[in-house]
């Protein structure tokens, strides 16, 4: 390509910037079926919020409602809009409104019957006219590319308007449809987001969380939208720390890091002796990674490890507990009268309680031995 060239299309893409109408208003309009507005250009700023208005989209003509009044784009600072709003919807249009929704279950209904015959793998999922029914929009879910050139023609031969068909994947549906999440409230693709992010599994172990899938899936199969709503801070917050599970040198010792938390900003460090709490500050700066170092075990196992926790002034070998015990009374008693209850007490315990003789001897009668069907009693 030559710098002719290149001074051409600098020259057209000037021309087309220039071309473009620079709106004063911008109007957000609410389609049917849609969960947020759409903002659309106006030279006048008469459209008022609940006013219905016919405007120019990618598809054509649509009908919806106004969300709110028509703003200043400059005093705003507004993105400039790219379609304009036409007009205030009349009878007319109000009448060709609510005639679509019949139209759109006949064309639904001739698109399943078409599918159906032709034996194609796709599921249909809406089907759609512009306002004037010159277009019809098919949307469906499958797995794979799917050959609908012969669709087309049968159904431009049948609904007699321009036909478009669009694949979309498992979270568009989620968004069309709809669901409950794990939360609890309406997914965030149905609920408020306007395009969706891309989610991997790399934030889930920033976050330190399980890499159960299940519990990672969304409602449409995939990996939640969520997963990146906090994963900036975490970034942030793990910047600089050993991952989890390896071995670091702190204070002369090896450790094994065997849990962390990163919201209460504490970590857990573990050996065969010892127990240790830092926190994440303490973690990046005194540890130490040691990677082919083996942690020798210098006990039996059978005394309790030490727990440290480096953020109090104490150090545990055991858990500490509340004393229960009363306050002592200085009371006059007779020695005489509480070792005649500790007698008594031994006496009744010799009598309730059976003898292991016994109980082997009882144990050993009645005990019966089959022999070939014959039964016969150990004497």
């Amino acid at each position: 390509m030559t710098s002719h060239d290149n001074e051409n299309i600098e020259l057209n893409m000037e021309e087309e910037s220039q071309e473009k109408p620079q709106y004063p208003f911008s109007v957000a309009v609410k389609f049917r079926g849609a969960n947020h507005p759409y903002c659309f250009g106006s030279f006048d700023s008469k459209y008022k919020k609940g006013d219905w208005v016919v405007v120019e989209t990618e598809q054509g003509l649509e009908m919806g409602y106004v969300e709110s009044d028509a703003l200043s784009v400059e005093k705003y600072n507004l993105k400039m809009p790219e379609k304009p709003v036409i007009r205030i919807a009349n009878d007319y249009d109000h009448q060709n409104y609510l005639e679509n929704d019949e139209y759109e279950k006949e064309a639904f209904a001739v698109c399943a019957e078409e599918i159906e015959y032709l034996g194609l793998d796709m599921n249909l999922l809406s089907a759609e006219y512009t306002l004037d029914r010159s277009k019809a929009l098919f949307i469906y879910l499958a797995e794979q590319r799917v050959d609908f050139r012969e669709l087309l023609k049968r159904l431009g031969s049948r609904l007699r308007c321009r036909i478009e068909l669009r694949q979309i994947g498992e979270r568009d549906k989620a968004k069309m449809v709809g669901g409950i999440g794990l939360c609890g409230m309406e997914c965030c693709c149905r609920r408020f987001k306007n395009r969706f992010d891309v989610i991997s599994i790399n934030m889930a172990k920033n976050q330190l969380l399980a890499l159960n899938t299940e519990k990672l899936s969304g409602v449409c199969g995939k990996l939640m939208c969520c997963l990146q709503y906090e994963d900036d801070l975490y970034q942030e917050k793990t910047e600089g720390l050993p991952k989890m599970g390896t071995q670091v040198e702190y204070e002369g010792d090896i450790f094994r890091i065997t849990a962390m938390n990163v919201m209460s900003e504490e970590a857990k460090l573990e050996n065969h002796e010892t127990v240790l709490f830092l926190t994440l500050d303490e973690l990046r700066e005194k540890a130490i990674p040691r990677k082919g170092v083996v942690m020798q075990r210098k006990n039996d196992g059978e005394e309790k490890k030490v727990i440290v926790k480096t953020n109090s002034h104490t150090t545990e070998n055991e858990p500490k507990h509340v004393s229960m015990e009363l306050p002592t009374v200085d009371v006059n008693i007779t020695n005489n009268n509480s070792d005649n209850k500790r007698e008594r007490n031994r006496g009744r315990n010799r009598v309730n309680r059976p003898r292991k003789e016994d109980n082997k001897q009882n144990e050993n009668k009645n005990i019966t031995v089959r022999t070939f069907g014959k039964k016969k009693t150990n004497e």
